[in-house]
């Protein structure tokens, strides 16, 4: 969960922004961001608004179901779960005007559209925050660190159980069922599970869920993971032979694990995301074997969502900060290896460098 140090922290940083550009007020009605700013974890279903003025007041509405886990917040208001779609919204809704019948009015307001219904804030001329919280979004505290950290425990476990169950016959889904069952089993309840689980030539372009092809042997096995427990993800790799490796499939899997390496190296704060994505695909096209064969982008931002800023592609002016959440995942693909190769770990942008918070063998056998 997130702390209450973390959530002042973030509050901290969204004053300081409101106050540049002039914001009176911010609202949202997109319970990640409420979560993310005051620790409050409610069902994506349930509605809430956190609201906030520029002196620090500020305001939560929730669920009285939820109620018991409201965080950093100054005042409090609860409505009852009803049985029709927009009674919630609209019992929301009045809990926050009276919020702001109380206080002085507000000339300047922010609203994240992309995530608030319409009746929350009908003013045509209040501003759009979603680019801002975006923004805010992309540096993480360590409390949310450790929920990633958390969430790639999971990723450990549901490799382990790959390990064991891929095999020649059986399915990408017995596969699947097996990681997702250990998981389960770990956590004791079930957790957003979700990625690319595509064996042989599945894997050089479709990927996606997992399907009742058979694994052969001879195949490779991409296992792209991302779970979330709660509401920050975790995001790796890992490729799997079926049986030994060829000498060739050896050879490719070295040369992407030499490139993860070079991205590692190349990662510090102020360095611009499209230089390291040039200098990787370089990497990898400087071998016949793996040539042409790189075709997605050197990795990205994570945290409440699987890809975020920074993005690791050509033509992005994203550099990289202090508390980046990324990943680093080159790949090949091609017929000649029987399926992709492609390998992923997660880091947090430290002062000296990266340092990696998923420490699990990239060994493919």
């Amino acid at each position: 969960m997130l702390t209450s140090e973390g959530c002042r922290a973030r509050q901290a940083r969204l004053l300081a922004a409101m106050e540049a550009n002039g914001y009176d007020l911010l609202l949202t009605g997109n319970y990640r961001t409420a979560y993310y700013f005051t620790g409050s974890l409610t069902a994506a279903e349930a509605p809430v608004i956190f609201a906030i003025a520029s002196n620090g007041d500020s305001l939560l509405v929730t669920s009285s179901k939820h109620a018991a886990v409201a965080g950093e917040v100054r005042e409090l208001e609860t409505y009852s779960i009803r049985r029709t779609i927009e009674q919630p919204w609209r019992d929301a809704a009045a809990l926050l005007d009276d919020w702001l019948v109380r206080r002085q009015s507000a000339s300047s307001i922010a609203v994240e559209r992309a995530a608030t219904p319409h009746m929350l804030c009908t003013d045509p001329a209040a501003h759009d925050a979603t680019r801002l919280l975006l923004r805010l979004r992309k540096r993480k505290e360590e409390d949310e660190i450790a929920e990633i950290r958390q969430a790639l425990h999971y990723c450990a476990v549901a490799y382990d159980a790959a390990r064991q169950a891929i095999a020649p016959r059986r399915t990408e889904l017995d596969v699947y069922n097996a990681m997702y069952s250990a998981i389960v089993r770990d956590a004791g309840s079930s957790i957003v599970f979700a990625g690319d689980f595509a064996c042989g030539a599945r894997g050089i372009r479709e990927g996606g869920p997992p399907t009742r092809r058979e694994i052969l042997p001879g195949d490779l096995y991409i296992l792209d993971i991302f779970p979330a427990p709660a509401l920050y993800f975790g995001d790796t790799c890992r490729t799997f032979s079926v049986g030994a490796p060829s000498d060739r499939q050896l050879r490719a899997w070295e040369i992407v694990r030499d490139a993860v390496r070079l991205g590692e190296s190349l990662v510090r704060p102020g360095v611009r995301a499209r230089d390291v994505y040039a200098a990787v695909k370089d990497f990898l096209d400087g071998f016949p074997l793996t040539e042409g064969s790189f075709w997605h982008h050197a990795g990205h931002g994570i945290g409440h969502h699987g890809h975020e800023a920074p993005r690791i592609i050509p033509g992005t002016d994203d550099v990289f900060e202090v508390g980046d959440v990324i990943t680093l995942e080159p790949g090949v693909y091609a017929e000649a290896l029987q399926g992709g190769i492609r390998l992923e770990d997660n880091y947090v942008v430290r002062e000296h460098g990266l340092e990696n918070l998923f420490v699990y063998p990239m060994e493919m056998y």
